[in-house]
């Protein structure tokens, strides 16, 4: 038996990829809906009609782009739509998006997604690069201030962690960090803030286990991607002494299900061979990791892809063949991929430090009431508090922030108001019970830490 391989861009016929587009957007609209849940019933009404909005405004600009072309070009307009599917990368790159982003910010990166991520190579199956990730690139290198002033929805757990370098060395730091965000379950089921189509890892692997039985993407590149994922990012946690959880989190955040689920199985861009598309979830898995770990940037799976995008042409060439007598080479690629992967991720994590815990400076004495001057790091960086305690008592007399450094009009929340609600608070469990600052959660979480500090060490 002779078998036929050509690298991507690469054609399906009509029927196949219609069917396949067509449920496609139905597994994505089924994520949207449980968003539309979360931002209605855990926000208000205005959050949800945004996000209605915003995909209407990204797909309104995905056709308008594509009509526009084939104006240009003299194509059927209708044909071409039908067979262009533009409304699918539209709804994508919306629910990678925050809530938060102006229209005019998405409008124009649906319309560079469109234009230059799929028209100038020839349209739908030519394209080399996810349109999608174009444009969501497009917004983190032009349009990233481009946020509405009164959509407020807190820290999400990518921005957090980063703030945190990466890594948090200990379960009780992890515990801890995560009690913003509801903890690992919370994180699971999605009632978190972030990307708007990103957050319920549950919604994301039910309608890709549904997507794979229906053979609509190839599972072994999600389930390749999220195992090798978790691998690296347990063994950089092990290197720190950080808990099992830590490699979990690396799974529920920044849109690792989402991009695995929706992005990397895009069977125009991906290598056409089993082996091949491993090999990119893989080296999707490395990239996503390491830019984690050191880049300046808050995420890594959107450049993973469109990184291992390029070097598709160069998978498919180690991968060309007839696979049954390409299996034992394909193995040792893959082996060595992996292994070069794991050394790579784990030089990388030996670079990176954890943000220095806060500290507690003994102050003025007034009686049986000491002052202590403590620093915590907030979402952007070390906000300094000045708490009273009564050593007698062991309680709170009073808590003043000193210094600001977190997001001016989200995190400056947290005012004397809000600290006079610690006033007489003897215990963790005490401070604790004080609801975080809508929209203010890493910066209340810095108050509440600074209090529980000085509370430590006025006892």
């Amino acid at each position: 038996m002779k078998f036929n391989f050509k690298p991507s861009p690469n054609y399906r016929d009509g029927q196949s990829t219609g069917r396949i587009m067509g449920e496609l957007t139905l597994g994505l609209l089924a994520v949207f809906a449980f968003s539309l849940y979360y931002y209605f019933t855990n926000f208000s009404a205005s959050y949800g009609l945004r996000a209605i909005l915003l995909m209407i405004t990204a797909i309104v600009s995905a056709c308008g782009t594509e009509i526009l072309w084939c104006v240009f070009t003299k194509k059927d307009i209708l044909n071409s739509l039908k067979n262009s599917y533009p409304w699918v990368t539209a709804i994508i790159l919306t629910m990678m998006c925050p809530l938060s982003i102006e229209y005019y910010a998405l409008a124009v990166a649906t319309v560079i997604a469109i234009f230059f991520g799929k028209l100038v190579f020839g349209g739908f199956g030519q394209n080399i690069f996810n349109p999608a990730a174009v444009g969501r690139a497009t917004i983190f290198a032009s349009f990233a201030g481009a946020a509405a002033a009164d959509i407020v929805t807190g820290a999400t757990p990518t921005s957090s962690m980063a703030a945190q370098n990466w890594i948090i060395n200990s379960a009780e730091g992890m515990s801890s960090f995560l009690k913003p965000f509801g903890g690992l379950g919370n994180m699971f089921v999605g009632l978190y803030p972030g990307a708007i189509g990103e957050t319920s890892a549950l919604v994301i692997l039910v309608v890709g286990v549904i997507l794979a039985i229906r053979k609509v993407i190839d599972w072994r590149v999600p389930a390749t991607y999220l195992i090798t994922l978790f691998v690296l990012a347990a063994g950089v946690g092990l290197m720190h002494g950080a808990p099992i959880s830590y490699a979990l989190f690396h799974l529920l955040t920044g849109g690792a299900m989402f991009g695995a689920v929706f992005m990397m199985t895009d069977p125009v861009t991906n290598p056409t061979s089993a082996a091949g598309r491993i090999m990119f979830a893989v080296g999707c898995a490395v990239i996503t990791i390491v830019l984690r770990l050191r880049s300046n940037l808050p995420e890594g799976v959107m450049y993973s892809i469109l990184i291992m995008n390029m070097l598709t042409p160069l998978i498919e060439s180690l991968t060309d063949g007839q696979q049954i007598k390409m299996k034992s080479k394909n193995i040792r690629n893959l082996a060595i991929l992996f292994v070069a992967g794991l050394a790579i991720t784990l030089l990388v994590g030996s670079t990176i430090k954890p943000v220095a815990a806060g500290s507690a400076e003994a102050g003025a004495t007034n009686g049986t009431e000491t002052t202590y001057n403590v620093t915590q790091h907030g979402f952007q960086g070390d906000n300094q508090f000045e708490v009273v305690i009564d050593t007698a008592k062991g309680e709170v007399v009073s808590v003043k922030m000193t210094e600001f450094n977190d997001t001016p009009g989200i995190g400056d929340g947290v005012n004397d108001d809000y600290l006079s609600q610690f006033v007489g608070a003897k215990s963790e469990d005490d401070v604790n019970a004080v609801d975080n600052v809508s929209g203010a959660s890493y910066t209340s979480k810095s108050a509440k830490d600074a209090i529980i500090q000085a509370l430590n060490a006025g006892n």
